[in-house]
């Protein structure tokens, strides 16, 4: 709205210096103001943007940062010369062993259950996603243990 007073008024301001300094140099001034008044006519005309107006609607889609799936950043967060998993494979391993010990009743946290969690994963299991250096072969270790703990919908089914 601003950009459009300024360009009304620029265009006032414009005319006036027309007939001021063309008046005395022999131009009618009906003349003048009909020519202002063509000139006008034609940029309206060709709704010519003279102003870039920044609200323009709709606003334009963001374009979001690419980032590569979360498999692929799991894989690249395990040294591939040592073997060492990194700290976001082991969190999300624990996640989801988290979850599956929650649907049958047992805590991994608990102190008391870990006596139960050993007996379903298998011994020093649990206890492999708690040292310092969590290796590849710690991971699949507990993967392989996960896949070995039975669904409630397989001992239903």
């Amino acid at each position: 709205m601003k950009a459009r007073l300024v360009l009304v008024g620029a265009g006032i301001v414009l005319a006036a210096a027309l007939v001021v300094l063309l008046a005395p140099l022999g131009f009618p001034v009906p003349f003048v103001i009909a020519w202002i008044v063509v000139a006008l006519v034609v940029a309206l005309a060709s709704r010519q943007v003279f102003f870039d107006e920044g609200d323009a609607w709709p606003p334009e889609e963001q374009k979001r940062v690419r980032r590569g799936s979360e498999v692929s950043r799991l894989a690249w967060a395990i040294n591939s010369r040592t073997g060492v998993a990194g700290h976001m494979v082991v969190r999300r391993v624990q996640s989801v062993l988290r979850r599956r010990l929650v649907h049958r009743g047992l805590d991994l946290d608990d102190p008391a259950q870990h006596e139960s969690i050993d007996a379903l994963l298998g011994e020093g299991v649990r206890d492999s996603l708690r040292r310092r250096e969590v290796t590849r072969t710690d991971i699949e270790r507990v993967l392989d243990a996960m896949d070995r703990i039975p669904n409630d919908t397989e001992e239903t089914g």
